[in-house]
């Protein structure tokens, strides 16, 4: 017996549209540490009841020479066993998420995550640090005194220049074991500027790379298309910025900045297994192939 095929398509298609009614009303950071809908689930046929076992064969006397069978009676298990609809299409995706920290230096040398909102003094040394949630392309632009953006991620000390993030990796600016902002005497504002895309962004990577195709990853070397590589002092201009901030309104966003009180009350301190953190999650809830978030980040010193 065969049974009928699935539409996986459409079935995948009413997960996805379920999964996101189910989290409409969470929060950034409950979006970004929630999977993404697994459309795999709903690719197998739903369970029928096993057939009744056939009646036994009435009993027959034995010959001597046994009877060859017909091959018309040949059996075949393979043709009797359940179909199981195979979807070719990738998983659905999940809302595009980043989250992103400022590491301060201690007296002891350590970095600790601190209020992204903190004023600095002179002298004091942070790094950023930077988490997607899904895979995708992550740049960090920071405007300098002439009004350009230099480009601090991706960087050449990062996997050999790639700007690729997948779900869960985390990408420290700048980049290296001794990287490092030293904020100096004059007191001012640094503006930051983060996007992160599912696909590569063109007008960026045209700024950032010499040669090569479109996309992050640093292609190997071909015969028809040689390794891309990184521009020295790649900067991008204000034009550039503020075309990619007119593409995504921040009201299409969900922000939320978390401390270790916020997140010990939403987890329960008692359980000894809160981790805790000082971070700002941002999240776009669309889940097109194209979704993009940007997020402008104002770190104060005086």
């Amino acid at each position: 017996m065969r049974f009928p095929m699935i539409p996986v398509v459409t079935m995948a298609m009413a997960a996805a549209a379920a999964w996101g009614q189910s989290t409409a009303s969470l929060r950034a950071r409950e979006l970004f540490y929630t999977p993404p809908p697994d459309a795999s689930a709903v690719a197998k046929p739903a369970a029928t009841a096993a057939p009744a076992p056939a009646p036994p064969a009435p009993k027959t006397v034995a010959k001597k020479t046994p009877a060859k069978q017909a091959p018309n009676q040949t059996s075949n298990p393979a043709a009797d066993a359940p179909v199981q609809a195979v979807s070719t299409k990738p998983p659905a995706a999940g809302p595009l998420g980043i989250r992103y920290s400022v590491l301060k230096r201690n007296a002891a040398g350590v970095y600790q995550e601190v209020d992204v909102d903190s004023t600095f003094h002179s002298g004091d040394r942070i790094r950023l640090e930077a988490q997607a949630n899904t895979t995708g392309y992550l740049y960090v632009v920071a405007q300098g005194s002439s009004g350009a953006w230099q480009v601090l991620f991706p960087s050449r000390e990062v996997a050999g220049g790639s700007n690729q993030v997948n779900r869960g990796e985390t990408r420290l600016v700048p980049g290296g074991n001794a990287g490092q902002f030293v904020f100096d005497e004059q007191a001012g504002t640094e503006k930051l500027f983060f996007v992160l895309s599912r696909q590569p962004e063109a007008s960026l990577d045209k700024l950032i790379y010499a040669v090569g195709r479109q996309g992050s990853a640093p292609a190997a070397p071909t015969a028809a298309e040689p390794a891309r590589v990184m521009m020295a002092q790649a900067t991008v201009s204000d034009d550039v910025i503020s075309r990619l901030r007119d593409q995504m309104a921040a009201r299409d966003l969900i922000f939320e900045k978390v401390d270790n009180e916020k997140v010990a009350a939403a987890q329960g301190a008692g359980n000894g297994q809160v981790k805790m953190e000082t971070a700002a999650y941002v999240v776009n809830p669309s889940t097109a192939p194209d979704a993009r978030l940007v997020v402008d980040v104002k770190l104060k010193h005086q």
